[in-house]
């Protein structure tokens, strides 16, 4: 009796330890996360920081692909990814449109699809049929703000506005422009001389543009900037033509920007984390692995940065 006891008592010793050492396993279980960027710029360098630590702080395992603004390589890079069956894809789309496919490949094969920053369809918050979540600014509330600060600037006597925008096609440069242009339609007394998207967000490519613009003698009473380092190129290209008289806008913040604003060179600008937002990015991911529910939306706020209130924020580029 005492031996068949002693059995028993092993038995169930060992099936614990068993338990134990499953559960263990499971509670810190690596996931495997692929994080898909659409090119190389600095914003999204500056982002890395915070997704890096949130992979850290959350247990995941994050590989990085770059598809150097190629909606077609991208798509490839979900493909692949989905070969290797990773547990989960972040992905910010180099195209809002043309990236659409990847919602049914990752759905097909059960891997959850996490959009950040540059978000998929036409949706003013980011929403799409079978992505779990979007997180960022909400790319038409960015154009919006972009106008309002326009509103601010031209009051009702409206003008010529010169748009400088972001890499064409993306779904940042779409739905800036659809947001600006909203609030645009209720301004009779406003023109808009030119849109013009830049490849790659490049300041180089918009100083280009914006001093072939100034040769060509068109009025132009406001340049408004998808992007910081656009609006940085503007206020240039006007400084080394001689105009002072002509305000710059932009949207997102960096420390070259500051003497910028500070002097008046650039009106305004807005600000925003870009590491905050690659952090919550990683954050909702994990908690959807690890079976939280988590909302569809994720919104980082922009706030109107001019050169009364500069100083209250820290640049993370």
């Amino acid at each position: 009796m005492k031996r068949t006891f002693r059995l028993f008592s092993l038995i169930v010793l060992t099936m614990s330890l068993i338990l134990t050492i499953f559960t263990l396993s499971f509670a810190q279980k690596a996931y495997d996360v692929a994080v898909l960027l659409p090119g190389a710029v600095e914003f999204f360098s500056v982002q890395r920081i915070g997704i890096d630590k949130a992979g850290k702080d959350f247990g995941l395992n994050i590989t990085y692909a770059d598809a150097e603004w190629d909606a077609g390589k991208q798509l490839s890079q979900v493909e692949n990814f989905i070969i290797k069956k990773v547990d989960a894809i972040m992905l910010c789309a180099a195209d809002n449109i043309a990236l659409l496919p990847a919602v049914k490949l990752c759905n097909d094969a059960k891997i959850p699809l996490i959009t950040f920053t540059n978000c998929l369809g036409t949706d003013p918050e980011g929403k799409y049929p079978g992505v779990i979540s979007y997180i960022g600014r909400t790319e038409i509330g960015a154009g919006i703000i972009q106008a309002e600060m326009a509103e601010k600037i031209l009051g009702e006597k409206g003008g010529n506005i010169v748009l400088i925008e972001g890499s064409p096609g993306t779904a940042s440069q779409r739905m800036r422009e659809e947001g600006f242009m909203q609030v645009a339609q209720k301004h009779p007394n406003w023109t808009i001389v030119e849109k013009r998207p830049i490849e790659g967000w490049t300041k180089e490519g918009a100083l280009d543009f914006m001093e072939a613009f100034l040769q060509s003698g068109r009025p132009v009473d406001l340049v408004s900037c998808q992007w910081w380092s656009g609006a940085i190129a503007a206020a240039m290209a006007l400084e080394n033509a001689g105009i002072t008289n002509v305000p710059v806008t932009g949207l997102e913040y960096a420390k070259e920007l500051i003497p910028y604003i500070q002097d008046g060179r650039v009106t305004a600008s807005t600000y925003f984390s870009v590491i905050e937002e690659g952090y919550k990015a990683v954050e909702i991911t994990a908690k959807f692995l690890k079976g939280e529910e988590v909302p569809q939306l994720v919104e980082i706020k922009h706030i109107i940065v001019t050169k009364d209130n500069v100083d209250e924020f820290e640049p993370e580029m």
